[in-house]
């Protein structure tokens, strides 16, 4: 119950902050044309209802009517969740020290639209968001699926799809390397592919990002490779890994691509085709290695299930 309390204590001041913003206030910015913008309006509905979810979610992972929800409708959310806050976790945090110790540009520029405490109040509510949703979920999935914590790699039984997750792997491995190597070439220093304006208010927050996105993406691939390769070892540890890695490439990816949908001006402005098509590229990647844990999970509580229906009178 404490983490419960906690995560929806940590949700409050986004749902503030946004529930204020579609109302038609200004605080926390700068520029008031740029925060009546129809773009911003839907992504703001947007955030704010995957906010909003946050809570519902947390609330499930504590309560015992959590446990009668299918699992599909528990798992498409955390996961969900899972890609869109690790990257700010491992990124923000230490980048933003990195850029205050080792960089003479400041956190937020004095021309930036919204006011630099914003970014404060946000971005330590996602982290203490993360770390709550975390701790909900593998107490309740310790409860729910016990025996997940428990198996080993070649535990896991070769079905009839056991091929099709092999190429699902692999592909996704391939998406997830290409899609890695951009981002490691823009977390290194290179600016190839941004716009002028992204090389000039460039930050080790953003370079920390981009790097992190990169790690993720080969972490997540090498460790589903690993699952369907059976070796042995525990299945908890790469089933994480892929988990995490395969949220993270989908989910900031396509955020990225969304925002840039919904904001037509973002095109011309903050917008390549090599920014577009390494968001593609990840969204791929990250759905490919989606599918292929979601196959592997059902087909082994499919078979899972065949000596109890075939004992049944």
């Amino acid at each position: 119950m404490a983490v419960c309390l906690a995560t929806i204590a940590a949700c409050v001041p986004y749902l503030t902050l946004k529930a204020a913003w579609l109302s038609g206030s200004t605080i926390g910015w700068n520029d008031a044309d740029a925060a009546g913008e129809s773009g911003l309006y839907t992504a703001n509905a947007i955030t704010m209802g995957l906010d909003a979810m946050a809570v519902v979610v947390v609330l499930a992972f504590t309560f015992r009517w959590g446990m009668r929800i299918p699992a599909w409708l528990v798992l498409a959310p955390i996961w969900i969740a899972t890609g869109l806050l690790t990257p700010i976790v491992l990124a923000v945090p230490l980048g933003s020290v990195l850029q205050v110790l080792f960089s003479s540009e400041p956190l937020t520029t004095s021309d930036n639209a919204i006011q630099g405490w914003v970014y404060g109040v946000v971005y330590t509510g996602f982290t203490l968001q993360a770390l709550g949703l975390v701790t909900a979920f593998v107490l309740y999935a310790r409860n729910r699926w016990a025996d997940v914590f428990t198996m080993r790699t070649r535990d896991v039984p070769k079905g009839t799809t056991h091929q099709v997750h092999v190429l699902l792997a692999y592909a996704a491995g391939v998406l997830a390397a290409l899609f890695a190597a951009v981002q490691l070439f823009w977390a290194l220093g290179a600016t190839a592919g941004l716009t002028a304006a992204q090389v000039d208010h460039r930050t080790a927050v953003q370079q920390l990002a981009d790097g992190t996105g990169g790690l993720l993406a080969l972490a997540g691939a090498a460790a589903l490779v690993l699952i369907v390769r059976r070796d042995g070892r525990r299945l908890v540890v790469p089933l994480a890994v892929a988990w995490t890695g395969a949220a993270a490439t989908f989910a900031d990816s396509l955020y990225a691509l969304l925002v840039t949908v919904s904001r037509p001006a973002l095109l011309a402005s903050e917008s390549t085709a090599a920014l577009n098509l390494t968001a593609l590229c990840g969204v791929f990647a990250g759905l490919l290695m989606g599918i292929a844990g979601v196959l592997l999970l059902a087909e082994t509580d499919a078979q899972r299930a065949r000596p109890t229906a075939s004992s049944a009178p």
